[in-house]
């Protein structure tokens, strides 16, 4: 089971960081449609003044997977992200499912941020992937650990750009 622990830089404060990227759906649109090239869809969310609790769905595209595992999703690949924000600990976890193979596939982690100066933090994410299916099961974990470390790289980009962009 691989484990993969993921660190950027990204040029704003923590409290901007959480309410105007990663719990803004808005957001979260323009990363996913935009930069990913992703479906991105916010199923549910709840907040009270511990937590804020959401549900997403997200479509990844699959043109670019092997041929073995494109005929394992039947071209279709999509993903149900159920995550947490602890509003007193600044941490999220999340439990990601497939919609394939889901009784075999176990995804999901935390992520944090540590503050490197006044505009300045690192977001820290720390993921595992445990992927049970015979003869792909370890190509499947490795695939999504190369996609999360780029897509993770292509992010932050989009996320450095965007708060300079918009003076955030």
């Amino acid at each position: 089971m691989p484990e993969v622990t993921l660190r950027h830089e990204i040029n704003t404060d923590e409290d901007t960081y959480w309410s105007k990227l990663v719990l803004d759906a808005a957001y979260n649109r323009k990363l996913y449609a935009e930069h990913l090239g992703a479906g991105w869809e916010l199923l549910d969310q709840k907040e009270d003044d511990a937590r804020l609790t959401r549900r997403i769905t997200v479509e990844p595209p699959v043109g670019h997977l092997p041929a073995a595992l494109k005929k394992l999703l039947s071209d279709k690949l999509a993903y149900t992200e159920d995550g947490t924000f602890d509003k007193k600990a600044r941490r999220y976890t999340f439990k990601v499912t497939p919609n394939l193979q889901a009784e075999k596939t176990k995804l999901g982690g935390e992520m944090w941020v540590e503050k490197l100066g006044e505009k300045k933090i690192a977001r820290v994410c720390k993921i595992s992937v445990d992927v049970k299916i015979f003869m792909v099961g370890s190509m499947v974990e490795d695939r999504i650990v190369s996609d999360l470390k780029s897509s993770y790289d292509r992010g932050t980009q989009f996320a450095n750009d965007y708060i300079a962009k918009n003076g955030l």
